[in-house]
């Protein structure tokens, strides 16, 4: 009976706190934006920014010094590509780059005076490209279209030269190998397809972040965090529990939350989904544990809710750019890439976009998800360590 009695004692427990915490959240506006509003809201703003997938219609300014035929077959083509679109003429290069520090124009196509010349010599012309480097975007649409007018045109003229070989065989004369891309995880070769899965699980760590660190902070702001935890039901609660509770109740909400963010959104944006059911659950299970644990945490490195609140939001680019979506793992030096794998969002994201964007299977991602698994039961043992501390100096 005593065991029976204690059960129901330490269920109780769990069920004020989880309760409690529910309250707390509800009751504070910030808590309820970033639980709540930023999980539903984002994925839409980001939708919204990348829904086009690829650059079309890049903006290009040119300059033809040759102005012969040529040239101007050749301006013409790369006007008709439907990745760019020749927005001005211009007499030389300072006013083109007026037109670039305008944002009018991010690309220079400049043609030569000896373009003409050098095509009925049997020669090889050269065209120029400028591009800035912030729109490397625009660079690869610019890049792409004008090799493939010039591989065309290339292959026309050499069969004006000669007369005699039939087109296939100038064909292979000018390009003796071709090349084909394939993107076999991303069919659109758009940018969305690509950075938006990772970002949704960033989204989902950065709002628990954020949350939990601003609650904590208001917490610790009136009276620490010893007064509204000391006593559910007339009784002390333990840190375990105390801690137990508040991640069940966010595992209940987050449940929700990351359903719509995870799996409905992606599937609204028209995003490949390659995983099934059973093993999203699984994956989502030591991710969503993870990242409560190190949020709740991390919320105790700050003591003033608008500290917490700038702090973590600071955070949210390095880790992206930890999660190796935007910039290639292997490129980041040792160290960093070490400390990328101390936050939940790195392990998630990759093993997220493997299982849904690539159709992998637990077994190919196990490597993540014994790294998630491990951060879940080491960060719940450092934050029941460090709650017990706070608790006994409050």
């Amino acid at each position: 009976m005593n065991i029976i009695r204690s059960l129901r004692l330490r269920i109780s427990d769990l069920w004020q706190v989880y309760l409690r915490e529910f309250r707390h959240i509800f009751a504070d506006s910030g808590a309820i934006l970033f639980f709540l509003v930023v999980p539903f809201a984002y994925p839409f703003l980001y939708s919204a920014l990348y829904g086009s997938e690829v650059v079309r219609e890049a903006p290009l300014v040119v300059i033809d010094k040759s102005h012969t035929a040529h040239s101007r077959e050749f301006i013409r083509r790369v006007d008709a590509s439907p990745d760019v679109r020749v927005v001005a003429y211009v007499a030389g290069e300072s006013e083109a780059y007026r037109l670039i520090g305008e944002e009018r124009a991010y690309g220079i196509l400049i043609i030569p005076e000896d373009f003409d010349r050098m095509l009925m010599s049997g020669r090889q012309a050269h065209v120029d490209l400028h591009a800035t480097f912030v729109s490397a975007l625009y660079y690869k649409a610019f890049s792409l279209a004008t090799t493939e007018v010039a591989l065309t045109m290339g292959r026309e003229i050499e069969a004006e030269r000669h007369h005699g070989p039939s087109s296939e065989a100038t064909r292979i004369s000018v390009r003796p190998i071709e090349s084909e891309w394939v993107v076999p995880y991303n069919p659109q070769g758009g940018f969305q397809g690509f950075l938006l899965p990772g970002v949704l699980v960033l989204i989902i760590q950065q709002t628990l972040l954020i949350g939990i660190a601003m609650m904590s902070g208001t917490q610790r702001e009136h009276g620490g965090l010893s007064t509204p935890v000391q006593y559910v039901g007339g009784h002390y609660v333990s840190v375990m529990r105390l801690l137990i509770g508040r991640a069940i109740c966010y595992f209940t909400l987050y449940s929700v939350t990351s359903l719509f963010t995870l799996v409905v959104a992606p599937w609204l944006f028209g995003l490949p989904q390659l995983t099934d059911f059973t093993t999203y659950v699984l994956l989502f299970l030591p991710m969503i544990l993870a990242m409560i644990f190190f949020s709740l945490g991390c919320s105790l490195l700050t003591r003033h809710r608008e500290k917490a609140m700038i702090l973590w939001v600071f955070t949210s680019v390095p880790f992206l750019f930890l999660t190796g979506l935007s910039w290639p793992l292997s490129a980041i030096p040792g160290p960093l890439r070490a400390l990328g794998y101390l936050i939940p969002s790195t392990p998630g994201v990759q093993a997220f976009v493997a299982v849904s964007s690539m159709g992998a299977q637990l077994s190919d991602i196990l490597p993540q998800y014994i790294t998630l698994w491990v951060q879940a039961l080491v960060y719940f043992l450092i934050t029941s360590f460090a709650y017990a501390r706070v608790l006994r100096r409050s």
